[in-house]
């Protein structure tokens, strides 16, 4: 009878990690077909379902987990850069990520490589419900510039053009000095 309850505690289990999540794939339902109408490349890519506990800058953050993840194609400027002064636009940067992303859930994407010399995981993020990737966004929105480190190049052409048309729109970074 012992074998019996745990056989069945296991399946309940397994069904409450498919119905809830489980940092997989499965149980994310439309959402994630969302994402991959529009990112099909991303079908095959390993996939965690986390919440972001704190953001650190503008491309990095926290997982309620205690990862930390290192946005993959883009570069904030620096909000804290010892012995030198703070990058124009980086508190701005830094502030846009908190507001978007801070006690969010968060589906994260790999690319090839999985981590950084940091150990930061290398990562495609979307907020939940938003089937639009946030590093193209940062893009987009002047908030970034594009930085390509192989071999996580998967989207490096979107976000060059992205870019171009921050800088042609003057966005953000990219805006004329208010003098």
């Amino acid at each position: 009878m012992n074998v019996m309850k745990k056989l069945i505690a296991v399946m309940i289990l397994m069904l409450l990690a498919t119905a809830c999540g489980g940092g997989s794939k499965q149980g994310t339902g439309g959402f994630v077909q969302e994402i991959y109408k529009q990112y099909p490349t991303l079908k095959d890519r390993k996939t965690t379902i986390t919440e972001v506990k704190r953001v650190v800058d503008g491309d990095t953050f926290e997982t309620k987990a205690g990862d930390k993840v290192r946005l993959i194609g883009v570069n904030t400027p620096e909000t804290v850069k010892p012995g030198s002064p703070v990058e124009k636009f980086g508190k701005e940067a830094s502030n846009f990520t908190k507001t978007k992303l801070t006690g969010k859930k968060v589906y994260l994407f790999a690319d090839a490589g999985d981590k950084d010399k940091y150990g930061r995981l290398l990562r495609y993020v979307f907020i939940d419900g938003d089937p639009v990737m946030f590093n193209e966004t940062l893009v987009r929105d002047g908030y970034a510039n594009t930085m390509s480190v192989a071999p996580n190049v998967m989207f490096q052409d979107l976000f060059r053009k992205q870019e171009r048309q921050a800088r042609e729109s003057k966005r953000g970074l990219w805006a004329d000095e208010k003098t």
